[in-house]
């Protein structure tokens, strides 16, 4: 099993330190071998209905559609959407455990590709290894969370997103058969 894991977290780590990492390199495993690799050009903004959010180029910028949250039949997301949405949260998450400030969905552009969301997860593993995960994160949950929190919503919001990519990536699969 240990040579399916990205990273090794050190022994000198905390316990809970290694836990975390080891969860988040589980779920990075089955993004990286089995879902960013299927993803292509055709299939980013392949929308699954007719009831879709999705990325849009607007005045030269990516920008994502909001869904109506209320709706009583809630859209279905493009490839593209889940990828801006992960990188949406996975910037915010990085900038404000170090220390910095979230920007709303409406002020974050996508980078058009999966590459942004690599660098991403090698940030925040970074921020993990070196953190103290006891911290009071303030701004991300709806009440102020310790890291270790924090980083457990991480590993459970990517292996979501990535296991709704792959769900989208079935249904484009199929429905050309």
């Amino acid at each position: 099993m240990s040579a399916m894991i990205a990273c090794m977290p050190s022994d000198t780590l905390p316990l809970a330190t290694r836990t975390l990492l080891k969860q988040l390199d589980l779920v990075w495993l089955f993004t990286e071998q089995h879902v960013l690799p299927r993803i292509d050009e055709a299939a980013v903004h392949w929308e699954p209905s007719s009831n879709c959010v999705g990325v849009r180029r607007v005045d030269g910028r990516f920008v994502a559609d909001w869904p109506d949250e209320t709706a009583e039949a809630l859209p279905e997301p493009t490839i593209a959407w889940l990828l801006w949405h992960i990188e949406w949260w996975w910037t915010n998450t990085v900038a404000v455990c170090s220390g910095g400030t979230a920007v709303g969905p409406d002020a974050y552009e996508w980078s058009g590709s999966t590459d942004r969301i690599r660098v991403l997860r090698t940030e925040w593993a970074a921020l993990l290894e070196t953190a103290d995960i006891e911290t009071t994160i303030v701004g991300l949950m709806p009440e102020p969370s310790p890291l270790w929190e924090v980083a457990g919503w991480v590993n459970f919001e990517l292996a979501k997103n990535a296991s709704e990519i792959s769900q989208v990536l079935t249904r484009k699969a199929n429905a050309l058969n």
